[in-house]
């Protein structure tokens, strides 16, 4: 699917083109949305997108510095269509020059015309990628990137981090800064238009909920540092990060951007977001703390209080709304993990064990089904079609649990989502070994020049050294420690042919301990000593 991403400083132009076309019939998906130039580059940066359609004049940077920033950085790709609010033959003659595909007027501006343009840069787009097609494997490790982002903010939402060394092993893998003073999560549901009349397709309610998330992030980070995390098509959470200076007033921060965003949301696409927010903390591993209160306020918010905070609720404590997953963690993330379907049905049928217990309440129930979607969809690849597929008996595919009333209902629902996940685990056990290993191989190129332990590569995709040692010897007939060898070996091969390097400082660029290590595996690998490959 193509990505596309909308920069402008007006708001009712970015719903404007948001919605001008279905751009789901086009194949494509808007992937962010931006209000100046330099967030429009971070999302870029994020998203990878093929298209961009920005306003030629916004804040912090313009239209064309962006481009010309892309150009220089990343290439043909993404084509851009400039937008602007005059006829300006100068803007235009610039925009030619660093090879926009397209340069629009905003009052002349149609679903024709935008049509035409973008049809335009699709075939552009497909141009490009014929020319660039190896150049798009570093495309594909972008998303990624971004995939896994979101399965590692599940994972520190829920607590399923083994331990400290982990969480900061993965963090610092997938460039993510913890360095705020204070941090608080949300639990947030959108109350959808027409939800008691004529039901949304699958395909509107994507759209809608991609579109809500994409305002969230854009809006909320205007007044401060968040990072909003998609769930499921009705439910979404978010981290706020607290600098210093805001400690005292994060409250007051927060809750003007929470009645700005959910005010515009409503205004432009009749949507009502319910939030709860959860206490104040002082270390990102505390976040599952402040989200299991968010989550406690669910049955609290209502559209008279649209959100709430955890402590300004008197009787909070008392609140039983929340389903404890934490004494599932290990058993949770274990399955997940090695995709194993007699591991997943153990922990299935322990957890609606005590769900079938009679002291047990509907909330909890609708909590604990929730949660264990909300890890299907985001920890599984292909989750969210996994799911969808599961249910496909459903109008509403997998968000048919949300119209369960009763905890029997919910049970019948839990026990469908694991007898599909328990028939589709096998196949998707095979992507996912393929994927562990490749991204291992990427992981050690990366770090060639480092000291590279098994078990840091392990914590970087959570999963166990053991495990990552034997599925490598399985695809790759090597060891992992073997192949990492071969490797250093090889780039050390290169450098003593270059001649700048005296053998001890190779050693030390590779990682390797000291130079008689590095000596005796270099010896071990290609049956001479490293001063002898040099002579020859």
């Amino acid at each position: 699917m193509i990505k596309l991403l909308i920069a402008d400083d007006e708001p009712l132009v970015q719903i404007g083109l948001n919605s001008m076309l279905d751009w789901a019939s086009l194949d494509m998906e808007v992937c962010g949305i931006a209000s100046n130039g330099d967030a429009a580059y971070e999302l870029i940066l994020q998203h990878r997108p093929e298209i961009v359609i920005t306003d030629i004049q916004m804040p912090c940077s313009s239209g064309l510095d962006l481009v010309k920033r892309c150009r220089k950085e990343f290439g043909d790709l993404p084509v851009f269509i400039i937008l602007t609010s005059h006829e300006n033959f100068n803007y235009a003659k610039e925009a030619i020059s660093c090879r926009v595909i397209d340069y629009l007027v905003k009052i002349d501006l149609s679903p024709e015309t935008l049509s035409e343009s973008i049809d335009r840069a699709l075939k552009q787009v497909a141009s490009i990628r014929k020319r660039q097609e190896p150049s798009m494997r570093q495309t594909d490790r972008i998303s990624d990137v971004s995939i896994m982002q979101e399965r590692f903010f599940i994972r520190l939402l829920n607590n399923l981090f083994e331990n400290e060394t982990q969480y900061l092993t993965q963090a610092k893998e997938l460039n993510l800064s913890f360095s705020y003073a204070g941090y608080a999560a949300a639990h947030l549901e959108m109350q959808l238009p027409g939800s008691s009349g004529t039901r949304l397709s699958q395909e509107q309610l994507l759209k809608l909920y991609n579109s809500t998330l994409h305002m969230l992030q854009e809006l909320l980070g205007k007044y401060l540092p968040c990072r909003v995390i998609p769930l499921d098509t009705r439910r979404l959470a978010a981290i706020f990060y607290i600098q210093e200076e805001n400690i005292s007033t994060w409250k007051d921060h927060l809750s003007t951007a929470l009645h700005q965003a959910f005010d515009m949301l409503f205004n432009y696409y009749s949507v009502k977001v319910l939030a709860g927010i959860g206490r104040l903390v002082t270390t990102p591993l505390e976040l599952s703390v402040s989200y299991h209160d968010a989550r406690q306020l669910s049955g609290s918010v209502s559209e008279t209080d649209s959100f709430l905070y955890w402590d300004s609720m008197p009787n909070s404590t008392k609140l039983r709304n929340v389903f404890n997953l934490s004494l599932f963690r290990k058993e949770i993330a274990e399955a997940f993990e090695t995709l194993d379907e007699t591991a997943l049905h153990s922990v299935f049928s322990n957890i609606c064990s005590l769900l079938d217990a009679d002291q047990v309440h509907y909330a909890q129930a609708l909590d604990a089904a929730s949660s264990i979607l909300h890890f299907t969809i985001t920890l599984l690849p292909e989750g969210m079609e996994i799911a969808s597929s599961i249910f496909s008996d459903q109008p509403d595919t997998y968000c048919s649990l949300y119209r369960q009333k009763t905890v029997p209902s919910i049970l019948l629902w839990l026990r469908q989502l694991e007898e599909g996940l328990c028939r589709e685990l096998p196949a998707c056990r095979n992507t996912q070994k393929n994927y562990l290993v490749e991204h291992a191989k990427q992981y050690i190129r990366e770090h060639l020049d480092e000291r590279i332990v098994l078990q840091d590569i392990a914590d970087t995709f959570n999963v166990s050294p053991n495990y990552l040692s034997q599925l490598f010897k399985k695809f790759e007939n090597i060891g992992i420690s073997e192949y990492i060898s071969n490797l250093k070996i090889q780039k050390s091969q290169e450098l003593l042919k270059d001649g700048n390097l005296k053998i001890y400082e190779i050693a030390d660029q590779l990682g390797f301990e000291s130079a008689f290590y590095f000596s005796k595996v270099f010896k071990k690998v290609t049956g001479v000593s490293p001063k002898d490959f040099r002579n020859t």
